[in-house]
């Protein structure tokens, strides 16, 4: 069975001839340099890297590339009655986001302090969100003016979808980054603190805010669907159990992101929703939301998530979903001791043995300095495990 054919059939709740054990690893971190020790040598082709990665450890390859699209979706167009502008404070701590309309100025800031970027920030919108201190929509005229001169989602050169789809043949799957979830794309243009409140206290501008960011992810999504890849993956980790009632999901979170899956879907793709791993109080709305798709990471305590137990998590998802990863890509593979590594390589398969719906990974990206024995050990340990399945 091809890797391929291995991770389809657990995807759609068939039995492969192992479990598929693959890594979470993006074009990004590849770029970032954390899987430099397997590779010795970097080329200038860095699909082909990835690739090589994942072959050179023996693994399924579930082949995470990114897409070009800036987020919030066609902010950074420059129109008539739509002019970009980026400024520093003088002290360079703060950068300033303005958009100039002829409705008015919008604008969101960012602390720079202690902040590295590759390059211009102002492209690195990933990196940007993590440090805004004020958003876009502070009132219903700020979401007004962003309706009304907001430049249209253009048609994205998405041909590299297809290209490392043939690139990477019966050796795994291609897993595009399609647009954030619909929470996690409002929680781009208003301040969480005001999100978690808006239901409540503003129920007008909340609706109309998901409603428009539910339209947005919707739009650029069927491009991406339509240009290729295997599995569609969703980043929605801002309404996460940590931070939301199972209740405020299920009413306020729920009913947007299941449109943006089901959408995705129907053009024929797989969605693989990434939470971040802080999801235990969610897993039954996640059931229904991502029925027959898959889910990640279903992190313990020390990666950052709350899952006590994958059988109990896998019991309460019964086999609805796929479960990606669990393993503990911080405390574990980096820091660890190659024992600690096996035990806990070993003690995640038998909490998942009689399970047709999971793939071992780890929980997120590997961090730099993590040392190549430790990689290789959990590896080796993991393929040994799958194949006793």
């Amino acid at each position: 069975m091809t890797s391929r054919e291995r991770l389809l059939k657990v995807l759609t709740g068939q039995k492969p001839d192992r479990t598929p054990v693959t890594l979470f690893v993006t074009d990004t971190d590849i770029e970032d340099g954390p899987p430099n020790c397997i590779l010795d040598e970097r080329t200038h082709d860095t699909i082909a890297d990835l690739i090589r990665f994942h072959e050179i450890l023996g693994l399924d390859i579930m082949l995470r590339i990114s897409v070009d699209v800036f987020e919030p979706i066609a902010f950074n167009i420059d129109t008539d009655d739509w002019e970009n502008s980026w400024e520093y404070s003088d002290d360079r701590k703060n950068l300033t986001h303005i958009i100039t309309t002829p409705g008015g100025i919008l604008t969101e800031t960012f602390n720079m302090e202690g902040e590295e970027f590759h390059g211009d920030p102002s492209n690195d919108w990933m990196k940007l969100r993590n440090v805004r201190t004020k958003s876009f929509v502070t009132n219903p005229e700020d979401l007004k003016i962003i309706k009304e001169y907001r430049p249209p989602i253009p048609q994205y050169n998405l041909g590299n979808i297809p290209y490392i789809t043939k690139k990477l043949g019966d050796r795994g799957l291609v897993l595009p980054r399609v647009a954030s979830s619909v929470y996690n794309s409002a929680y781009g243009l208003r301040k969480l603190e005001e999100l978690l409140m808006d239901p409540l206290l503003k129920p007008d501008i909340y609706h109309e805010l998901m409603e428009f960011c539910t339209n947005d992810v919707i739009e650029v999504g069927k491009q991406i669907t339509k240009a290729g890849g295997d599995v569609m993956r969703i980043v929605g980790n801002i309404a996460n159990s940590g931070m939301v009632s199972p209740k405020f999901y299920s009413d306020y979170v729920y009913p947007y992101e299941k449109r943006y899956v089901d959408s995705l879907t129907s053009g024929g793709c797989k969605v693989l929703f990434h939470n971040c791993g802080q999801c235990a109080s969610l897993l039954e709305t996640y059931g229904t939301m991502l029925e027959d798709q898959a889910l990640e990471s279903l992190s313990t305590s020390g990666s950052g998530g709350d899952i006590v137990s994958l059988k109990s998590a896998r019991e309460c998802l019964g086999d609805r979903v796929t479960i990606v990863g669990n393993f503990d890509q911080v405390n574990i593979l980096k820091n660890g001791t190659k024992d600690q590594i096996r035990e806990q390589v070993r003690h995640i398969f038998d909490e998942t043995r009689s399970s047709r719906r999971f793939i071992f990974s780890t929980s997120d990206s590997i961090v730099p300095d993590t040392p190549q024995e430790n990689i290789e050990t959990m590896v080796q340990c993991a393929l040994e495990c799958a194949s006793g399945q």
